[in-house]
């Protein structure tokens, strides 16, 4: 079962504790888009997230199931794709440019950044669930992301397309830098599509009765 939670923290607790209440899973996933803090990892890698750190310390939070990485980790090797194994940190705000990021990498040492796996790691500690993270990166570690875009999106995660039209009007230099996070953003969703795709196929495999 997949729900779709939008951005944050809060919403992703929520929607993996209505999975729990609706669904008894046997796990939680954290299934998205993050930004890259390794500056070695370019747009559309995937990041199978081994623990959760703290965004002000390197202390890990809660570590990932060892099972649940290796399934993923043999999805994305089986489809050929970019993949690197390493911690998560979630922050509570989108970070925006190349100094937040190495920031957040000094403070964490992590490798990604998103803004809804401490919600779900939450839920998974909270029931006794294992849990795993799997991100994709939109925005490479030199990237910035320009402030006037990202006013557009809403909580939900989808774009106001009206206010960013207009915003483009006002703006035609942010045309550009857009272009370069919708070309991110398509290639992630894609690599993401595939790996999911794969383990569900592996999954329905080791299940099927002889």
């Amino acid at each position: 079962m997949i729900v779709q939670t939008g951005i944050g923290q809060r919403r992703a607790a929520e929607g993996a504790r209505w999975l729990v209440n609706q669904f008894s899973p046997c796990a939680l996933v954290s299934f998205g888009f993050a930004g890259g803090l390794n500056p070695q990892l370019t747009r559309g890698t995937l990041v199978i997230g081994t623990a959760l750190v703290a965004d002000d310390s390197s202390r890990v939070v809660a570590e990932a199931q060892r099972s649940l990485i290796d399934q993923f980790q043999a999805a994305a090797e089986a489809e050929e794709l970019p993949v690197q194994q390493g911690t998560i940190v979630t922050a509570k705000h989108i970070v925006p440019d190349a100094a937040s990021k190495a920031a957040f990498r000094r403070n964490s040492g992590a490798c990604a950044v998103d803004m809804e796996t401490a919600g779900i790691v939450q839920v998974a500690c909270e029931v006794g669930l294992p849990w795993v993270a799997v991100r994709a990166i939109v925005d490479c570690a030199s990237d910035s992301l320009p402030a006037e875009c990202l006013m557009t999106l809403r909580d939900d995660g989808r774009v106001a397309t009206g206010l960013l039209v207009r915003t483009l009007c006002r703006s035609p230099s942010l045309i550009r830098p857009l272009f370069t996070l919708a070309a991110g953003t398509t290639v992630a969703r894609r690599h993401l599509s595939r790996m999911l795709g794969r383990w569900t196929i592996n999954l329905q495999a080791q299940t099927s009765p002889v």
